[in-house]
């Protein structure tokens, strides 16, 4: 009986030797698994702090370029209302029918319009002309386009020529 015990107790062991073994085997294969997951964690980390410095990066790019268009866009409607402005302004080229200049009086501006077939011209003609007042440059001008059908008489504006 003792021969059992002792054959029990050396298969226990074996068994059990073999069994720690195995675990260990096991166990190592697990840490060098955690090992790898852990540093293949690292490396997403640093690409996550990577990331992150790069999206700053970026945000701040971002908002000069936006400060950029703003300025752009403002700049650009400076342009546009300068561009209305100018277009808004008298034309450079008048008709004028003083032929000896005149020094009494102010400069102004009146546009005249061909309404039909009948006028002698199509468009508007641009005229400048000296005169004491917007009611006087008007019948000046009424007086040389008589015909109050063919043609539109806009409202006399003082004019100041531009500085060349």
């Amino acid at each position: 009986m003792t021969m059992l015990w002792l054959l029990a107790t050396m298969l226990t062991l074996g068994f059990g030797a073999m069994g720690e073994r195995y675990l260990r085997v096991r166990a190592d294969r697990q840490t060098a698994k955690l090992k790898a997951l852990m540093e293949r964690l690292d490396v997403y980390d640093n690409y996550n702090k990577l990331a992150a410095v790069r999206r700053a990066e970026v945000e701040e790019a971002l908002s000069t370029l936006n400060q950029e268009v703003a300025a752009a866009q403002a700049e650009v409607r400076g342009h546009q209302s300068a561009l209305e402005a100018a277009e808004s302004q008298a034309p450079l080229e008048f008709h004028c029918f003083d032929r000896v200049a005149r020094a009494d009086g102010q400069l102004w501006y009146v546009a005249v319009e061909a309404l039909d077939d009948k006028a002698p011209w199509t468009g508007v003609k641009h005229y400048a002309l000296v005169a004491e007042n917007a009611e006087d440059a008007r019948r000046r001008i009424q007086e040389r386009h008589p015909t109050p059908n063919s043609v539109a008489i806009g409202p006399p504006t003082p004019l100041t020529l531009p500085e060349r």
